[in-house]
C-alpha cells in the first residue's frame, strides 16, 4: 500500500489593510503603485491631508496600518495620530517624511507613532515596512534608529578608539553596531559588501580583544 505524505494545513491571512496619507499628488501616485502591487496588502484609502482621512466615518474600511507624513497642509500627521488612535485603537501608525530632526522623532513617538521611515526608502523597503510594523515590529530608517539609540545610550568610553588602536572607519563600523545595525545595513551605508563589512569587524574584535558583537558593544559602552 503506497505511503500518503502528511497534510500540510495552510493558513490563510487577510491582506493588510492600508491606508496613505500625503498630500504630494506624485508621491501618493508611487506609493499606490507600489502597494498595489505588492502582494498582501489591500490598499484600502489614499488621502491628500489629514483632514480627508479624519472625515472618514469611524465605522468605514479601519486600516490595520496608516502610512502618513508629518508635514501635511493644515492639520500635520503628528496631530492627526492621536485622533486617530482613539477611531481605530488596533491600528499601527508609520511615519514617512523627509523631516529627521530629533524633535520631529521623539515628538511623532511620543504621539503613537511606531515606526519612522524616510523618504529615501526604496519601495521594496517601504513594502516590508508595512508588513513588519503590521506584524509588531517598529521599522525605522537606519539614520532614525541611530538617534534614538543615541538618545537613550551612554556616552560611549572616552580613549577606546586610541586604546584599542581603532582608525575612523573602525570607530564608524563599532557605532553602527552599537547602534542595532545590521551586517547588510553597515555594508550599504559604506557602500561595500558584507563580506568586506565581516573583515573589518573580525579586525575590530581582534583589536578590542573580544570575542563576539555583545562584548565589542559592552566594551564600547564601558561595561
Amino acid at each position: 500500500m503506497p505511503r500518503t505524505g502528511h497534510l500540510r494545513r495552510v493558513e490563510h491571512r487577510p491582506p493588510i489593510a492600508l491606508r496613505i496619507v500625503e498630500d504630494d499628488p506624485l508621491i501618493r501616485e508611487v506609493l499606490s503603485a507600489v502597494f498595489i502591487a505588492t502582494e498582501g496588502i489591500r490598499l484600502i484609502g489614499v488621502h491628500g491631508s489629514a483632514e480627508e482621512i479624519l472625515a472618514v466615518p469611524q465605522g468605514q474600511d479601519a486600516p490595520d496600518v496608516v502610512l502618513l507624513d508629518i508635514n501635511l497642509p493644515g492639520v500635520s500627521g503628528i496631530e492627526c495620530i492621536a485622533t486617530l488612535r482613539d477611531r481605530w485603537p488596533d491600528a499601527q501608525f508609520l511615519m514617512y517624511t523627509v523631516n529627521d530632526t530629533d524633535e520631529l522623532v521623539f515628538e511623532a513617538l511620543r504621539s503613537g507613532a511606531n515606526g519612522y521611515l524616510l523618504k529615501h526608502a526604496s519601495p521594496d523597503q517601504i513594502a516590508e515596512a508595512v508588513i513588519d510594523i503590521h506584524g509588531g515590529g517598529a521599522p525605522m530608517s537606519m539614520t532614525v534608529a541611530r538617534r534614538v539609540v543615541r538618545h537613550f545610550r551612554p556616552s560611549p568610553v572616552i580613549g577606546l578608539q586610541a586604546d584599542a588602536g581603532l582608525n575612523d572607519r573602525e570607530m564608524a563600523v563599532l557605532e553602527l553596531l552599537a547602534g542595532g545595525s545590521l551586517y547588510k545595513e553597515i555594508a550599504d551605508h559604506f557602500g561595500v559588501s558584507e563580506g568586506t563589512v565581516k573583515q573589518s569587524i573580525h579586525r575590530i574584535y581582534k583589536k578590542m580583544h573580544v570575542a563576539n558583537r555583545t562584548e565589542a558593544v559592552n566594551r564600547y559602552f564601558g561595561r
